[in-house]
This record gives structure tokens, sequence and C-alpha cells, in this order.
């Protein structure tokens, strides 16, 4: 038996069960705990991006990112015009600036 503990997409426990392998799992029904249950598992997300980058791994976080603002009722469009306006305010990161200190 392997414990994972984790928040997992809503097609694991079929594919596992295709698989011919057996799986417990229930549907977290306290906000709360789902909410906490996202930030994990973006971080989980991160780390696997940062470890092996990859268009794959880009995509998990992005879905976890996107599950997080759907949770808050973020529309997508609100938050592209939001990161349009602080592009055009406050700059990207394209230029790698590290501020080091201020007085």
């Amino acid at each position: 038996m392997i414990v994972y503990n984790k928040l997992v997409r809503d097609k694991i426990p079929e594919i596992i069960k295709k698989n011919g392998n057996e799986c417990r799992c229930h549907i977290i029904i306290d906000d709360k705990e789902y909410l906490d249950e996202l930030h994990k598992k973006l971080q989980e997300e991160i780390l696997e991006f940062k470890t092996k980058p990859s268009l794959e791994e880009f995509a998990d976080v992005m879905e976890v990112l996107e599950s997080i603002a759907k949770f808050h009722e973020f529309s997508l469009e609100d938050i592209k015009t939001i990161k349009k306006a602080k592009k055009i305010n406050r700059g990207g990161f394209d230029r790698r600036t590290f501020l080091e200190e201020t007085d």
C-alpha cells in the first residue's frame, strides 16, 4: 500500500482502477481544506517544474493556479487585464532587475 494523502486530478481514481489497482479517496467538502490542499498542490507542482522544466510541468502549475482563481471567483479575463496593466505601469521581469537595497 502506498499512502499519498494529497489532492489529485479528477480522473486519477478512474485511471488507477483502469490499471487494475484499488484506491481510497474522498471528496473535499470543506472550503478551507480544499484551498489548503490547492496551495500544497501548487507548491508540489512548482517544485516539479523547478526540478524538471517542461511544458507539461508548466501546464500543471497553470491548472492549479486556475483552480485557485476559480475558487476565489476571479475571472481569467480580469486576471489578464490586471496583469497587462501592471506590466505597463511597473514592467515585467524581462530585464532581470535584482533590487539589492534602498535608502
